[in-house]
């Protein structure tokens, strides 16, 4: 199913407030493949990294530092968290889930350790990053 408004916008403003921090290359829809299985989060950062050319990556088996999913009209929350638990047993180091209403991101260290922020600032103390709630959904 392909993404609601909502959807599309949360992440083009998530991508645009990201790329401000000057310090990781981010990825919107790539392609990790953990254990043979193909997951694809909507947003993905990596430490700042060049293109990968001439020759692309398809599938990348090289983890990103933070997996964020925005969850649509179509998902479950259970969908979402066992999305997590693969990223986490891969490696990953933070999962951001944001909630286009009520406004909310759920930042997630680990799989049982979450903070929600739905005002002000949201924070992921895993990778010392600071944003403005909103950045994200004004």
């Amino acid at each position: 199913m392909s993404p609601s408004y909502n959807h599309s916008v949360l992440q083009a403003n998530l991508i645009g407030v990201l790329k401000n921090l000057k310090k990781y290359s981010i990825a919107c829809e790539l392609s990790l493949e953990i254990n043979g299985i193909e997951y694809r989060p909507d947003i993905c950062i990596y430490p700042k990294r060049p293109l990968s050319i001439p020759r692309d990556i398809i599938k990348m088996t090289e983890m990103p530092l933070l997996s964020i999913e925005i969850i649509s009209i179509t998902q479950t929350i259970d969908d979402i968290l066992n999305k997590f638990e693969a990223y986490f047993g891969a490696g990953i180091k933070s999962c951001w889930l944001v909630i286009p209403f009520p406004f909310a991101v759920m930042v997630f260290s680990s799989i049982d350790k979450v903070k929600t922020y739905s005002d002000h600032e949201i924070i992921d103390e895993n990778l010392n990053i600071r944003i403005q709630s909103q950045e994200l959904f004004d």
